[in-house]
Protein backbone atom coordinates (compact mmCIF):
# COMPACT_ATOMS: atom_id res chain seq x y z
CA UNK A 1 0.00 0.00 0.00
CA UNK A 2 1.34 3.40 -1.01
CA UNK A 3 2.52 5.70 1.75
CA UNK A 4 -0.14 8.40 2.34
CA UNK A 5 0.80 12.00 1.63
CA UNK A 6 1.16 14.36 4.56
CA UNK A 7 -1.02 17.45 4.78
CA UNK A 8 2.02 19.66 4.11
CA UNK A 9 3.35 17.49 1.27
CA UNK A 10 3.49 20.28 -1.33
CA UNK A 11 4.98 22.78 1.11
CA UNK A 12 7.65 20.25 2.07
CA UNK A 13 8.49 19.69 -1.60
CA UNK A 14 9.00 23.44 -1.99
CA UNK A 15 11.30 23.55 1.03
CA UNK A 16 13.29 20.59 -0.28
CA UNK A 17 13.66 22.19 -3.72
CA UNK A 18 14.90 25.47 -2.24
CA UNK A 19 17.44 23.82 0.04
CA UNK A 20 18.60 21.36 -2.61
CA UNK A 21 19.17 24.23 -5.07
CA UNK A 22 21.31 25.95 -2.43
CA UNK A 23 23.27 22.73 -1.94
CA UNK A 24 23.84 22.31 -5.68
CA UNK A 25 25.03 25.92 -5.92
CA UNK A 26 27.33 25.45 -2.94
CA UNK A 27 28.97 22.14 -3.82
CA UNK A 28 28.08 21.49 -7.45
CA UNK A 29 25.78 18.77 -8.75
CA UNK A 30 28.52 16.19 -9.29
CA UNK A 31 29.69 16.36 -5.67
CA UNK A 32 26.19 16.20 -4.20
CA UNK A 33 24.77 12.93 -2.93
CA UNK A 34 21.29 12.08 -1.74
CA UNK A 35 22.69 11.73 1.78
CA UNK A 36 24.23 15.19 1.61
CA UNK A 37 21.06 16.65 0.11
CA UNK A 38 18.95 15.06 2.83
CA UNK A 39 21.19 16.62 5.47
CA UNK A 40 20.94 20.01 3.73
CA UNK A 41 17.15 19.65 3.71
CA UNK A 42 17.17 18.56 7.38
CA UNK A 43 15.27 15.36 6.66
CA UNK A 44 16.19 11.70 6.52
CA UNK A 45 17.45 10.11 3.33
CA UNK A 46 14.36 7.87 3.28
CA UNK A 47 12.13 10.94 3.53
CA UNK A 48 13.98 12.61 0.67
CA UNK A 49 13.39 9.56 -1.52
CA UNK A 50 9.69 9.78 -0.62
CA UNK A 51 9.58 13.16 -2.36
CA UNK A 52 12.15 12.74 -5.12
CA UNK A 53 13.55 9.50 -6.61
CA UNK A 54 16.98 10.93 -7.49
CA UNK A 55 19.13 14.01 -7.33
CA UNK A 56 18.56 14.47 -11.07
CA UNK A 57 14.82 14.67 -10.40
CA UNK A 58 15.52 17.32 -7.78
CA UNK A 59 17.69 19.36 -10.12
CA UNK A 60 15.21 19.11 -12.97
CA UNK A 61 12.21 20.22 -10.97
CA UNK A 62 14.14 23.10 -9.41
CA UNK A 63 15.30 24.39 -12.80
CA UNK A 64 12.01 23.63 -14.54
CA UNK A 65 10.03 25.63 -12.00
CA UNK A 66 12.53 28.47 -12.02
CA UNK A 67 12.56 28.93 -15.80
CA UNK A 68 8.77 28.62 -15.91
CA UNK A 69 8.53 31.53 -13.48
CA UNK A 70 10.88 33.65 -15.59
CA UNK A 71 9.02 32.83 -18.81
CA UNK A 72 5.70 33.65 -17.12
CA UNK A 73 6.99 37.07 -16.01
CA UNK A 74 7.98 37.98 -19.56
CA UNK A 75 4.80 36.53 -21.08
CA UNK A 76 2.57 38.38 -18.63
CA UNK A 77 4.28 41.66 -19.48
CA UNK A 78 3.74 41.04 -23.20
CA UNK A 79 -0.02 41.01 -22.64
CA UNK A 80 -0.09 44.47 -20.99
CA UNK A 81 -1.39 46.97 -23.52
CA UNK A 82 -2.64 49.79 -21.27
CA UNK A 83 0.83 51.02 -20.26
CA UNK A 84 3.40 52.55 -22.56
CA UNK A 85 5.83 50.01 -24.07
CA UNK A 86 8.78 51.65 -22.36
CA UNK A 87 7.11 51.40 -18.96
CA UNK A 88 6.16 47.79 -19.63
CA UNK A 89 9.82 47.00 -20.34
CA UNK A 90 10.88 48.77 -17.14
CA UNK A 91 8.25 46.89 -15.12
CA UNK A 92 9.38 43.59 -16.63
CA UNK A 93 12.99 44.22 -15.68
CA UNK A 94 11.87 45.10 -12.16
CA UNK A 95 9.88 41.86 -11.93
CA UNK A 96 12.82 39.81 -13.19
CA UNK A 97 15.20 41.48 -10.75
CA UNK A 98 12.75 40.85 -7.91
CA UNK A 99 12.85 37.16 -8.84
CA UNK A 100 16.64 37.18 -9.12
CA UNK A 101 16.92 38.72 -5.65
CA UNK A 102 15.83 35.41 -4.11
CA UNK A 103 17.12 33.02 -6.78
CA UNK A 104 20.91 33.10 -6.49
CA UNK A 105 21.10 29.33 -6.01
CA UNK A 106 18.72 28.53 -8.86
CA UNK A 107 20.58 30.84 -11.20
CA UNK A 108 23.94 29.31 -10.30
CA UNK A 109 22.58 25.79 -10.79
CA UNK A 110 21.07 26.80 -14.12
CA UNK A 111 24.42 28.17 -15.24
CA UNK A 112 26.60 25.27 -14.10
CA UNK A 113 24.46 22.13 -13.80
CA UNK A 114 22.05 22.06 -16.74
CA UNK A 115 24.39 19.61 -18.50
CA UNK A 116 23.62 16.95 -15.89
CA UNK A 117 19.97 16.68 -16.92
CA UNK A 118 18.76 14.20 -19.52
CA UNK A 119 18.55 15.57 -23.07
CA UNK A 120 14.74 15.79 -22.83
CA UNK A 121 14.85 17.54 -19.47
CA UNK A 122 17.52 20.00 -20.59
CA UNK A 123 15.56 20.77 -23.76
CA UNK A 124 12.43 21.53 -21.72
CA UNK A 125 14.36 24.00 -19.59
CA UNK A 126 15.98 25.57 -22.65
CA UNK A 127 12.58 25.88 -24.36
CA UNK A 128 11.35 27.94 -21.43
CA UNK A 129 14.50 30.06 -21.56
CA UNK A 130 13.94 30.69 -25.26
CA UNK A 131 10.32 31.64 -24.60
CA UNK A 132 11.50 34.22 -22.10
CA UNK A 133 14.07 35.63 -24.55
CA UNK A 134 11.46 35.82 -27.33
CA UNK A 135 8.93 37.61 -25.11
CA UNK A 136 11.54 40.09 -23.92
CA UNK A 137 12.63 40.67 -27.52
CA UNK A 138 9.05 41.58 -28.36
CA UNK A 139 8.99 44.07 -25.49
CA UNK A 140 12.23 45.66 -26.71
CA UNK A 141 10.86 46.04 -30.22
CA UNK A 142 7.70 47.67 -28.85
CA UNK A 143 9.68 50.01 -26.61
CA UNK A 144 12.04 51.07 -29.43
CA UNK A 145 10.29 50.27 -32.72
CA UNK A 146 12.56 50.12 -35.72
CA UNK A 147 15.71 50.02 -33.60
CA UNK A 148 16.44 46.40 -34.42
CA UNK A 149 16.10 44.09 -37.37
CA UNK A 150 14.67 40.65 -36.74
CA UNK A 151 18.00 38.91 -37.35
CA UNK A 152 19.62 40.94 -34.56
CA UNK A 153 16.79 41.05 -32.06
CA UNK A 154 17.77 37.91 -30.14
CA UNK A 155 21.38 39.12 -29.90
CA UNK A 156 20.29 42.52 -28.58
CA UNK A 157 17.88 40.85 -26.17
CA UNK A 158 20.63 38.60 -24.84
CA UNK A 159 22.83 41.65 -24.37
CA UNK A 160 20.14 43.24 -22.19
CA UNK A 161 19.74 40.01 -20.25
CA UNK A 162 23.49 39.98 -19.80
CA UNK A 163 23.18 43.24 -17.87
CA UNK A 164 20.83 41.73 -15.32
CA UNK A 165 21.40 37.96 -15.33
CA UNK A 166 24.82 37.99 -13.71
CA UNK A 167 23.84 40.36 -10.94
CA UNK A 168 23.40 37.17 -8.89
CA UNK A 169 27.20 37.05 -8.71
CA UNK A 170 27.86 40.60 -7.53
CA UNK A 171 24.78 42.66 -6.59
CA UNK A 172 24.22 42.26 -2.86
CA UNK A 173 20.63 42.28 -1.55
CA UNK A 174 21.83 44.42 1.38
CA UNK A 175 23.95 46.76 -0.74
CA UNK A 176 23.27 50.47 -1.40
CA UNK A 177 21.52 49.74 -4.72
CA UNK A 178 18.43 47.56 -4.56
CA UNK A 179 17.54 45.02 -7.23
CA UNK A 180 14.53 47.13 -8.21
CA UNK A 181 16.66 50.28 -8.53
CA UNK A 182 19.18 48.41 -10.65
CA UNK A 183 16.34 47.35 -12.97
CA UNK A 184 15.47 51.03 -13.51
CA UNK A 185 19.12 51.90 -14.12
CA UNK A 186 19.44 49.07 -16.66
CA UNK A 187 16.26 50.19 -18.44
CA UNK A 188 17.46 53.80 -18.66
CA UNK A 189 20.87 52.77 -19.92
CA UNK A 190 19.32 50.46 -22.47
CA UNK A 191 16.63 52.78 -23.76
CA UNK A 192 18.44 56.11 -23.61
CA UNK A 193 22.13 55.47 -22.99
CA UNK A 194 23.99 57.43 -20.34
CA UNK A 195 21.95 60.48 -21.29
CA UNK A 196 18.91 58.70 -19.88
CA UNK A 197 20.45 58.87 -16.41
CA UNK A 198 21.15 62.60 -16.55
CA UNK A 199 18.90 64.55 -14.26
CA UNK A 200 17.45 61.49 -12.55
CA UNK A 201 16.88 62.20 -8.86
CA UNK A 202 19.10 60.33 -6.45
CA UNK A 203 16.95 57.88 -4.54
CA UNK A 204 17.70 56.68 -1.00
CA UNK A 205 18.84 53.44 -2.61
CA UNK A 206 21.29 55.18 -4.94
CA UNK A 207 24.86 55.41 -3.63
CA UNK A 208 26.43 58.81 -3.08
CA UNK A 209 29.85 59.72 -4.46
CA UNK A 210 31.42 58.24 -1.35
CA UNK A 211 29.59 54.95 -1.69
CA UNK A 212 30.24 52.04 -4.01
CA UNK A 213 28.32 48.90 -4.79
CA UNK A 214 29.67 46.20 -2.51
CA UNK A 215 30.72 43.11 -4.37
CA UNK A 216 30.52 39.59 -3.04
CA UNK A 217 33.90 38.08 -2.36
Amino acid sequence: MARPRAADYNAQRERILARAAEAFARTGYAAASMSMLAAACQISKASLYHYYPSKQALLFEALDRYTRRLAAIAAQASSRSADSPREVLRATLRALMAEYRHSHAHHAALLHDLRFLSPAQAEQVRTQQRAMVAALGTLIERAAPGSTVSAERSVITMALLGMINFTFAWLRPDGPVSHERFADLAASLWLDGLGGLAGQPTSPETPSDEQTIRLES
